[in-house]
């Protein structure tokens, strides 16, 4: 199963709205074993965008992740997503720290 993660720098959780993201880092979840491992880093192409919708154009490019870890997503686009079974979580700071604080650990 993939997670995606709103990121600037690859390290940190991105403080602003989803869709703002230039990148997206995706992780490996090995429910069974609650392990993660990183996969690779997606270029977000709405990065500086304000179209009606937007979080649906956004979700085009990690509609492979059923699980998305971020600091923040607008009420209307927790709404569309969910509407798409993705499950959110939330968090700010690191992401691996982040992600170990929903139980899943690095698979080294």
């Amino acid at each position: 199963m993939l997670i995606a993660v709103p990121t600037d720098n690859g390290k940190t959780i991105f403080e602003k709205m989803l869709g703002m993201a230039k990148y997206f880092n995706i992780y490996r979840i090995n429910i069974k074993d609650n392990k993660f491992k990183f996969v690779e880093k997606r270029i977000n192409p709405y990065q500086q965008t304000q179209q009606h919708l937007k979080t649906l154009d956004v979700y085009r490019i990690i509609n492979d992740c059923p699980l998305i870890l971020a600091t923040h997503v607008g009420k209307k686009g927790i709404e569309r997503l969910k509407n798409r079974d993705v499950e959110l979580f939330f968090d700010k700071g690191n992401i691996e720290q982040a992600l170990n604080n929903i139980g899943f650990n690095k698979d080294n």
